[in-house]
């Protein structure tokens, strides 16, 4: 699993040390990169943790000049997720939805309608902005079981809503100075560093924010103090709201025993140094601050808001006040004060709560399980593909067929979880028969739409560019390759053979395409040599073998078929275990006049002299014409299949032949895994490369067959069988095994990863 965290980079304090503590654990497991937006706090921090970084730099807030290059970046690397982190991230992850189809989550780490109070302009604009942002997100995930319920009831779908706690890192080293030395920092003319070490310490951590509650603080710090001179009160933090609140600290008369340190970098020494750990907000989701006093046992007294009910457990594990009750806070702290016993028995309690309840483990765990859930939903409701597959699927062609389930199969063998889409010119059919998402291949716009939601796309087999059929299979190809590599996408063919190509423009734009794909695999060598001759200089070409050799197990045996219940079709011929040989043609224009006048003399001649029938196997519709006038000059027995049957079918008869002798290349191929010995009628340099690459010379070619060579090949097979069914088996084994390597370079594509 690989997710892009996102966050605006300037971010510091609580919010810093809880995307930390997440990015962290989560790189244990899985996949993690954080890109921000800015050079701050956050991102120059974050390049020292073991995980992986990057910098999308906005020139200002709302630059959406990033999105182009990180949309290709999240299609380049292969992510499964986009985690989104504060109000930037949010914004930039509501734009990227209209490029990248990957499902976005964004972690509620505070309540969006009070993240900007400093200016009446931001809190109108940037806290609308928002709204309207986390609205587009896919998944939620608040800090608390609190802020979970808040989304809820402001109408966020239930089932797309989670919650996860900030952990307390037990295993933190807490590194923190000497008490004293810490308050020496601010020894000053009015207040000494002696004077505070000798007086009990109230603090509070965090941004000076109206929402943070100080002037509570300070409210009920004039209230203890009118009791007591022995308390002196530390607030943390900096923001726009520190002028306004010296200026309240003066008018109740208590400046002199306030002390503002402004931002403090070693948190854990102003822990050690206070005695008691105050939070006053107004509204919080999870308060960073109580969790790290919690690792230092120090007795927390806070408003009782947000999920902070979770960690503080009133009278067990702290105190809790209602919020803004400046005087019930008063009280608690002073309780505190006067009873130190009660206040360590708290702390001790309340490490003891969060380090059993909000570990990192916890936190792993769920935030895992949590994606696992929106993949396993996006990928049932076909939100997103990992790969899609192109081919000529969808034309009721055996062989085509075969190489689909073969791709799929060997696909799923590395990944079961794996989303595929199949374009198909019959996307029902493809469906139901392939257990797969399948769309119609030339609906454009409909597969420009779901190519945004696709990582890979993979030309699954066969011979895609060519012309010798027609030019039209060539350009759809290629058309369909620059535009998922414009798109950003991953490109891969998977065994698949190339040319002839003839016209000068169409190897112009066969050699563009290859050019640009990220991993061609193609099915021999005379594909490769064909590929380089015509100049492609791309590094990431190499042989590997036909797919449909995956499909076979080492045995050789017929491997189950693409449906989950073959069974067997009611119109297929019965036949005894032996005595047939196979035989497929196809038409073509550039047979000889009399081709099956010869191949009919082939075949009663291999009747009279060794007994068997001929098996006429049709790979595509239009062959059953073919095969019909072949059969009508056939002079003895022979067995015609009505129909196309799916591949296993095919497989099944051919087994029963003592050899294959065809025109389709994909009949040769079942035919070959089966182990049987084969001769290839070449009508196409397909034919013969496969025959080649079987290291076989049993071929003769359709445009001027040479009869008494055909016959002869008969004979050689016939008269010394074991020797040609040893032969082919041998090969047979070692294209097997070349068969798994694509797939696997698949999976690595997918990955983000390089072959």
């Amino acid at each position: 699993m690989k997710v892009l965290h996102m966050i605006s980079g300037g971010d510091k304090g609580g919010a810093k040390t809880a995307v930390f503590s997440l990015l962290l654990a989560l790189s244990e497991e899985i996949d993690i990169t954080i890109a921000c937006f800015t050079e701050g706090v956050f991102y120059q921090e974050v390049q020292e943790l073991p995980v992986k970084s990057v910098l999308f730099k906005q020139r200002f807030r709302n630059d959406l000049s990033i999105i182009g290059r990180l949309s290709r970046y999240i299609r380049q690397n292969g992510f499964d997720i986009i985690h989104a982190h504060g109000a930037r991230a949010n914004f930039i992850s509501m734009m990227l939805k209209l490029f990248v189809k990957v499902p976005v989550v964004t972690t509620v780490h505070s309540d969006y309608k009070l993240d900007f109070t400093d200016k009446l302009y931001k809190k109108w604009v940037f806290t609308l902005l928002n709204a309207i942002a986390l609205r587009t997100m896919d998944y939620y995930i608040g800090v608390s079981d609190a802020f979970r319920k808040m989304l809820i009831d402001r109408g966020f779908a239930k089932d797309r809503v989670f919650s996860v706690h900030n952990t307390v890192e037990t295993e933190r080293a807490l590194e923190f100075v000497p008490k004293g030395e810490f308050l020496r920092r601010f020894d000053d003319s009015e207040v000494s560093g002696t004077r505070l070490s000798s007086n009990v310490l109230v603090g509070i951590i965090g941004r000076l924010d109206y929402v943070k509650g100080h002037d509570i603080f300070l409210r009920a710090a004039a209230e203890i103090c009118k009791k007591r001179d022995d308390t002196m009160f530390l607030i943390a933090g900096e923001g726009f709201e520190e002028a306004n609140l010296r200026k309240l600290a003066k008018s109740l008369g208590i400046a002199d025993r306030v002390i503002f340190t402004g931002f403090v970098d070693d948190i854990f020494s102003f822990i050690n140094a206070i005695d008691i750990n105050v939070c006053t907000s107004r509204s919080e989701s999870f308060a960073y601050m109580l969790h790290e006093g919690a690792l230092m046992e120090k007795p927390a007294v806070s408003t009782n808001v947000g999920g902070i009910s979770e960690l503080i457990i009133d009278g067990e594990t702290g105190t809790l006040v209602p919020a803004g009750d400046y005087k019930a806070l008063a009280a608690a702290i002073v309780r505190y004060i006067e009873d130190p016993a009660l206040g360590a028995a708290h702390g001790k309690k309340l490490r003891a709560h969060a380090t059993a309840n909000f570990s990192k483990e916890k936190m792993q765990r769920k935030s895992i399980g949590i994606y696992n859930t929106v993949l396993t939903n996006e990928k049932k409701a076909n939100r997103v593909i990992d790969i899609m597959l192109s081919g000529y699927y969808g034309y009721t062609n055996s062989g085509d067929n075969a190489l689909l389930d073969a791709v799929i199969k060997s696909l799923r063998r590395e990944r079961e979880d794996l989303s595929i889409l199949v374009l198909s010119r019959n996307p029902q059919e493809t469906m139901r028969d392939y257990g797969v998402f399948s769309i119609n291949r030339l609906n454009f716009p409909l597969v420009h739409r779901y190519m945004k939601r696709t990582r890979l796309i993979v030309y699954g087999g066969g011979s895609h560019m060519q012309d010798i059929t027609s030019t039209r299979s060539l350009v759809y190809y290629t058309f369909l390759i620059r535009m998922a590599k414009y798109m950003g996408l991953r490109v891969m063919l998977y065994g698949n053979g190339i040319g002839p190509i003839i016209k000068k423009r169409n190897i112009a734009k066969a050699r563009g395409a290859l050019e640009i794909c990220d991993y061609v695999s193609l099915r021999d060598p005379e594909s490769y040599a064909f590929v380089k001759d015509i100049g492609v200089r791309n590094p990431n070409v190499t042989v590997t073998v036909d797919p449909v050799f995956s499909l076979y197990s080492e045995d050789g045996s017929v491997p189950d078929g693409q449906v989950s219940d073959p069974g067997a079709s009611t119109d297929m011929p019965k036949l005894a275990d032996s005595g047939y040989f196979a035989v497929s043609l196809r038409p073509w224009q550039y047979n000889e006049a009399g081709f099956t006048d010869k191949i009919a003399e082939a075949i009663n001649y291999t009747a009279e002299a060794y007994g068997l029938t001929p098996l006429l196997i049709p790979m595509e519709t239009p062959d059953i014409n073919t095969l019909k006038e072949l059969a009508r000059k056939i002079n003895g027995a022979y067995v015609l299949l009505p129909r196309v049957f799916r591949y296993d079918e095919i497989m099944s008869a051919i087994s029963r032949a003592e050899f294959a002798m065809c025109m389709r290349l994909h009949t040769l191929i079942y035919a070959a895994g089966m182990g049987l010995p084969i001769i290839g009628l070449v009508y196409d340099p397909k034919v013969a490369n496969f025959i080649a690459y079987m290291n076989e010379v049993t071929k003769v070619d359709t445009s001027d067959l040479d009869l008494p060579a055909l016959k002869g090949m008969i004979d050689g097979i016939m008269q010394n069988p074991a020797a040609a069914r040893t032969r082919i088996a041998t090969e047979r084994d070692r294209l097997r095994m070349l068969s798994h390597h694509d797939a696997k370079a698949a999976i690595r594509l997918l990955e983000g990863k390089d072959i």
